[in-house]
Parts: C-alpha cells; sequence; structure tokens
C-alpha cells in the first residue's frame, strides 16, 4: 500500500540554461568547523549537494555555475572564506555517464 507521497526528480540539458559548468569539491574541513560549514554550503545558490563524508576530506559538494569565472569566484570568495576551511580540491565533470534515478 502506497503512502501517498509523490516523488519526482527532473534532469535537464544545463547548458541551454546559462548552467555550463559542473564540479565536485572536495573540503577539508577543522572538525570544530565541520557542522557549520556544511549548513553554509547548503544555502549557497550554486550547490546541488553537499554531505559530511569519510576520508581525506570530510564535505562533498556538488557546484553547478554558468562559466568556469564564476566557479573561480566561487571558489576563492565563498567556499575559500568559510570559517574552518583547509583545502579544497576541485574536479570537473567533463561528462555524465549516469543520472540520479529514483526506485522505490
Amino acid at each position: 500500500m502506497g503512502a501517498g507521497v509523490l516523488y519526482s526528480a527532473v534532469e535537464y540539458d544545463r547548458e541551454p540554461l546559462g548552467q555550463g559548468v559542473e564540479a565536485m569539491c572536495w573540503l577539508t574541513v577543522a572538525p570544530y568547523a565541520l557542522a557549520e560549514a556544511g549548513q553554509a554550503v547548503a544555502g549557497h545558490g550554486e550547490v546541488r549537494f553537499a554531505a559530511a563524508v569519510t576520508g581525506r576530506a570530510n564535505l562533498a559538494v556538488l557546484v553547478l555555475c554558468r562559466a568556469t569565472a564564476d566557479l573561480y569566484a566561487y571558489l576563492s570568495d565563498r567556499l575559500g572564506g568559510l570559517t574552518g576551511v583547509r583545502s579544497v580540491e576541485t574536479t570537473l565533470t567533463l561528462r555524465r555517464v549516469q543520472a540520479l534515478t529514483y526506485a522505490p
């Protein structure tokens, strides 16, 4: 029996809408500042996904920007200005090989 909940996932071609640069950012944040940094990036308009993770980095952030100049500004001004951020490793998405899917 269903719970009466409707789930919807929308995939779209970002480039015609002026959002051509997608990047995954791996932040190393001081433990005392992790929760605060996570809440801060969750509120940024450029961020599509953010999660506290384990490993060399402890905050993973998926970012969508119009152009590389906008990504640079985001990295240097917004992420770089967060309290406790020690480093940011950024990888550009060249091509998606699988999109997000949902299966109940």
